[in-house]
Formats: structure tokens, sequence, C-alpha cells
């Protein structure tokens, strides 16, 4: 089956943006271009790929076809690259968890942005959840916490994500002069990212015995504000190595349970299916990841 590369562009761009109208502003097309563009693609597969509401999604049809299109794509571009010294770079499209992104990702990116001359088009979702992103055909790699494999997947070991239980002095002073406590841990407020987040109650329960549900919550799912809140005095939290450091340097932040922390085991996902490109990419990423993590 050979597929028009303007239709699977257009197709790639309204599951990118959500809509057609968004899709024909990047794509510099009217959005009835886009639609036809689709339509035409439908035709030929004789089938419906992505949904006509908003946001638009890709059907289950859909889902199937997107990563040999997101895999189509990214080899076009590198063959652009190989022919002519002006061509656009390559764009890696890829799932990674939010404190990968504020710890140890970011310079390892960076270095694989100049080794390989590609962009990153970085989506942020919890550890737990980022694989749904590439079964989903919406990105080409992810970093997860789960070591299964997808049906027609590859997977590579990058090392564990420490977490830490830490406080601002005055904070622990307040509600845990006398230890930690199933009384104080029920009163004392802890800072929780968003309600997906199950790195609590595996914590909590591992160490304490006690149901995190019963913790009074903050809820800041926002990364820089999330750390600011810690900084803030709002409550406790469990922060990755590499974020909490300088402050626990200087005694801003304070180890509340030196000893007790959780490790995440983390997982580069991809498909079996790679350009020589994104194989480098993949392999280099491991080495550099376990520099950075426990191993």
């Amino acid at each position: 089956m050979m597929i028009d590369s303007k239709q699977s562009a257009a197709l790639l761009a309204v599951l990118q943006w959500g809509s057609f109208e968004r899709a024909a502003q990047a794509l510099h097309l009217s959005p009835s271009a886009v639609s036809q563009r689709i339509r035409a693609l439908e035709a030929g597969i004789g089938c419906v790929l992505v949904t006509r509401e908003r946001p638009c999604v890709a059907t289950k049809d859909g889902l199937k076809l997107l990563p040999y299109l997101r895999h189509a794509e990214l080899l076009a571009q590198e063959m652009a690259q190989a022919f002519a010294d002006d061509a656009p770079l390559p764009v890696v499209h890829l799932a990674a968890h939010y404190d990968a992104l504020d710890t140890w990702l970011m310079p390892v990116l960076a270095q694989l942005a100049a080794e390989e001359a590609v962009l990153f088009d970085i989506s942020g979702d919890d550890q737990e959840h980022t694989l749904r992103w590439l079964a989903e055909g919406r990105v080409l790699a992810a970093i997860s916490s789960h070591a299964q494999a997808l049906h027609g997947g590859m997977v590579l070991p990058l090392g564990a994500q420490r977490y830490r239980m830490l406080a601002t002095p005055a904070f622990v002073q307040r509600y845990f002069a006398n230890g930690i406590s199933v009384k104080a841990l029920a009163q004392a407020p802890l800072l929780g990212f968003n309600r997906k987040d199950t790195l609590y109650a595996t914590f909590l329960q591992r160490y304490f015995g006690f149901d995190a549900a019963r913790c009074p919550t903050h809820y800041v799912p926002a990364s820089h504000a999330y750390f600011q809140a810690v900084l803030c005095g709002m409550g406790w939290c469990l922060i990755p190595d590499g974020q909490g450091d300088a402050a626990l340097a200087e005694g801003i932040l304070q180890d509340m349970a030196p000893g007790c922390w959780v490790d995440v085991p983390l997982y580069w996902h991809g498909w079996q299916m790679q350009s020589p490109r994104l194989q480098r990419l993949s392999r280099r990423l491991q080495a550099l990841a376990a520099v950075r993590l426990h191993v």
C-alpha cells in the first residue's frame, strides 16, 4: 500500500493539533484542503482514520496506521537531510514524564540533539501513562515505568529515579516535631502533583503502613509550581534526586525519613521498526541515562 506523503502529513497535523483549522495553519493550507487530503487517504485505505470532533483523535484504525506514518515521516526527513544541507532537521516525537524533564533528561537530550542533529517534540505525562502516547502512535518513543514492551515494540532499561520525603525544617517542626506517626501523617498537608500519581501510596504503605488517601492534600499540577510549593512550606512531598539536592545542601529542605525512599525503574520504549538514527539515539540515551540514574 502506497500512501501519499501530503495526505499523511495532513493526518499527522490534525492529530497533533487536534483540529482541522489548526492543522491547516501549520501546513499553510485551507481547512478544506486538509479535509480533502484526509478523505482521500481514508478512501484509499477503506476506513475512517480520525474523528470529526474537538479535539480530533485517531480512530481504532487510525491508531494502527499512526506508527507507520510517524516512522515514514522521520525517514523522509532523514533522507532529505542526507541530500540537502539546508533541509529541515528531523523531528523525534517523544513522551517523557515530568520528573525526568525536571532533572536528568534535558542535559541528555541536549547532548543527543547536538550529536544526531535532530529536534525533539516532547509531550509530558506521568511515568505510568507515557506509554499510552506510544501505543496511540502519537510519539516514536517514550520513557515509562512499564518494563513490558508493546506488541511490536522494543524496550531498554535506563535505571531508576529515586524519590525522598522532603519538607522545610519549619514544616517538619510544626507537624513532625515528635517524629513521623500515623497521627502526624493524617494532619500534615501532602503535596500531590495530580490524581494519577500513585507514588505516595507506595511510599507511605511501605514504610509507615499508612493509607495516602487519609492525607490532607494540595494538588499542584505544574512542575515548577510544585517544587515552589514545598519550598514555601505548603506541605511535604516526594522529590526526585537531582531536583532537591541544592536545597538539601543549603538546609532549605530536610530529608524527613533518611534511609527511606522509592526507586522508580525507567525504560525507553520504541518500535522494533526504527531508522538507523533512531537506533543510535536509543542506545546512546540508554548509556547517558545510566550515568545519571540509580542502577
